[in-house]
């Protein structure tokens, strides 16, 4: 069938989910619906709500692949554009190395399997057919179903905030750099018509709706309180306030940044993981024992998994069993940072490489990461990490610091530390704790998780992988301009992908600077 430009758009938003974006070759239109749901029929019942919500939880790991949002690239774009992880040119197959060297210079440039686009759309279109449905009023069992209508309804709100913040971080100017003047993404809050092409909203209108989506979620008391063996890989209460917690950091917002993650840390019935219990906590068979993890995406067999394209797979060595694709490994100057504390036990969640030749060119460094191990050494089985308790104590930490409350800040951040390292002179009191030692620390402790460079970039930060080749380690070579950058390089942004300003006029004319096709 042949491919035609102008439905595009249409398809990947109208349709919801439902339409899984596999290729862009011109079987395009002839997929069929990855939740199960005809996108032209309503949804009847509670049962076809239900169904449209394992297709929106599939979206959010990506298309049909589940690599090109949370299944691997959401993870690559706040890692490989950092300088604590690298693509691992010596013994990787290349799946990390697009944002690590930083070469795309057009907006043709990203694909579908490089740019996050299709999939945060296919979760929002997803999450705006359930909300319509639920608020329609017109299911056959509103009445005896209300209350998983109600809670379907309220993930929705959450996973469709998430969606519109990831690309509103991805492709705005982060918040903070003009108060949210500046262009965001298209906001997306119902079923679209066929005809119609949005335009970019502001920074400022994007994260005013997500904000919205996530209070009306948290106050509708419809949401799971927290999460168990039975519904991991669903959003629960906790959840949802962490990532607000995440906003209004990412915002500016200091203060309700703050109250937000008290009122996780304070009400979760979570508790951070000790230091003794740190590596083995990443196992997820591990998790009802000790277990900080908020919210984590669950992969239990071949039909839900990521397969050797997922993030876990990339993360892992191609070692001796043979399991995993050594994409990615600590840079050299991640490997030192956390030698600077050897009680520090967050440098035994990396493995040292397994065959002679990597052991040789790492000097004998624990350099992969094993965050995501997998069940019983194949990690195609592992979960995914979105949210854990130890990110809302270092947001409340820096939330405090940056409104002036530097006793509260040490208070919090100490929690982190003494729970990682035996050595008491890495705690910090209110006279010395500084900005830069709450970033150190998010970096030790989030190292993998993909928060990295949003992190660097709200905090104008500059990012530095080597200055010259005496200090390159074991960095690929870069350009001068990818060695080093700040917010202020235009590669920080990405070109809205061709695929999609070429169906849309209206995002075309407001493509990122700096890319042509």
């Amino acid at each position: 069938m042949k491919r035609t430009y102008k439905n595009i758009y249409t398809w990947m938003l109208a349709a919801a989910v439902a339409f899984g974006l596999a290729s862009c070759g011109d079987d395009f239109f002839d997929q069929q619906p990855s939740d199960g749901v005809d996108a032209g029929k309503a949804l009847k019942n509670s049962s076809d709500l239900e169904t449209a919500r394992t297709g929106m939880y599939q979206a959010l790991k990506g298309s049909s692949n589940f690599t090109d949002y949370y299944g691997a690239q959401m993870f690559l774009y706040g890692e490989m554009h950092g300088e604590d992880l690298q693509y691992n040119q010596n013994f990787g197959s290349n799946r990390a190395g697009f944002y690590y060297k930083m070469e795309y210079t057009s907006a043709s440039s990203f694909s579908q399997s490089t740019a996050i686009w299709q999939s945060p759309y296919m979760v929002i279109g997803s999450a705006n057919r359930i909300i319509e449905a639920a608020d329609g009023g017109k299911l056959s069992d509103k009445t005896e179903a209300a209350a998983a209508i109600a809670q379907y309804r309220a993930e929705a709100l959450v996973l469709r905030a998430m969606a519109t913040f990831d690309l509103t971080r991805i492709y705005g100017k982060t918040y903070t750099e003009d108060n949210g003047a500046s262009l965001g993404v298209p906001l997306v809050t119902k079923v679209l018509d066929s005809n119609e092409k949005p335009g970019r909203n502001t920074v400022a209108e994007c994260y005013a709706q997500v904000i919205k989506d996530l209070k009306e979620a948290i106050s509708s008391g419809a949401l799971m309180t927290t999460s168990s063996k039975e519904n991991v890989g669903y959003i629960n209460l906790n959840a949802a306030k962490a990532l607000l917690a995440r906003v209004y950091l990412t915002k500016g917002d200091w203060a309700d940044a703050l109250s937000t993650a008290e009122d996780v840390i304070d009400n979760s019935g979570k508790q951070l993981w000790t230091r003794d219990q740190y590596v083995a906590a990443w196992g997820k068979d591990n998790r009802d024992h000790f277990n900080e993890m908020l919210f984590e995406l669950s992969v239990t067999n071949t039909k839900d998994w990521n397969d050797r394209d997922g993030i876990a797979y990339l993360y892992a060595e191609d070692g001796d069993n043979g399991i995993g694709y050594s994409d990615v490994c600590a840079t050299k100057n991640f490997v030192d940072l956390l030698a600077q504390d050897p009680a520090d036990i967050r440098a035994d969640v990396f493995l040292k490489a397994t065959q002679d030749e990597g052991d040789k060119v790492f000097g004998g460094a624990k350099v992969y990461l094993n965050k995501m191990p997998g069940v019983g050494g194949d990690p195609r089985y592992a979960n995914v990490p979105m949210l854990r308790l130890s990110e809302v104590y270092l947001t409340a930490a820096e939330a405090a610091f940056k409104s002036g409350d530097k006793a509260k800040a040490a208070q919090y951040l100490n929690d982190v530390i003494k729970n990682r390292t035996t050595d008491t002179s890495r705690l910090v009191t209110a006279a010395d704790i500084t900005a830069a030692r709450i970033s150190l620390e998010r970096r030790k402790e989030l190292v993998g998780e993909g928060q990295r460079f949003f992190d660097a970039i709200r905090n104008n930060e500059t990012i530095t992988r080597y200055t010259d080749d005496d200090h390159r380690g074991w960095h690929d070579v870069l350009t001068e301009e990818a060695r080093s950058y700040n917010r202020d390089y235009y590669k920080s942004l990405p070109a809205i992908p061709s695929y999609e300003t070429d169906a849309n006029p209206t995002l075309k004319a407001q493509q990122n600077p700096g890319y042509g096709e």
